[in-house]
Order: C-alpha cells, then structure tokens, then sequence
C-alpha cells in the first residue's frame, strides 16, 4: 500500500514559518535563536516582513509542496558580509537560509531574491 499526506497537511506546516515571521535579517553567520537573528553580533540589517510578503504555498520542485520567500530590500545597519538570511518574530527563530557570501556597507542596501525555502516532500 501507497503512503499518502494530504496537501493542507504539508502546508499546514510551511504556513507556520509564514505565520509566525514578522522580521527578515541579514546576517553574517548563521544564527541559531532569534536574538542572534536580531543582535548586532550577526545582524547587518532587518526589516519588517509579514505574511504578505511571502509567495503562495505551491507545488514542490520535486513534490510535495513549498514555500517560496518574497524579495526583499534590507536596509543595512552595519557593513560586513551578509552569509544568511533569518527569518523570525520576537521570540522565535522560524528559518534561515544561506547565500551567497556578500559585501555590504553600513547606510546601503541588501537586495534578497525570492528563493525557495522549504519544500516538504510526499512521503515515500
């Protein structure tokens, strides 16, 4: 017999990260709370990013189903290299995504890309 989840189940998951992210840091390591995320020891810059920013839940690449990022334009606070980009809301650390390593100065910008950050794939 065939395993099967049903599509609301997996975006049920994906819609938590959406849901529960209310900022968006540049970041020049990887946090693993979201103060770091937010702290001046690895956030370059933040923004404010709600649901609305955020694609539609969609068919994974593979399968199953994702979510993709909006773009998004991060005022920069401090220069350094932006390594990762964190998504959080005041307590919570909800993802983080790597990219490509990237030199910013304080008083600029940091364009980010919609890209894809999850996909939960169908059981197998």
């Amino acid at each position: 017999m065939g395993k099967f989840i049903n599509d609301s189940a997996m975006d049920a998951d994906l819609a938590w990260i959406r849901d529960n992210t209310t900022m968006v840091s540049a970041c020049g390591s990887q946090p693993t709370t979201a103060a770091q995320a937010t702290a001046a020891t690895y956030s370059l810059g933040t923004l404010a990013y709600g649901t609305a920013l955020w694609a539609a839940l969609t068919n994974g690449d593979t399968s199953g189903r994702k979510i993709t990022t909006g773009a998004a334009t991060i005022p920069v606070l401090a220069s350094g290299t932006v390594t990762d980009i964190a998504f959080c809301n005041t307590g919570t650390l909800t993802a983080v995504g790597t990219c490509a390593p990237t030199a910013v100065t304080s008083g600029g910008t940091v364009i980010v890309a919609a890209f894809d950050l999850n996909e939960v794939r169908d059981p197998a």
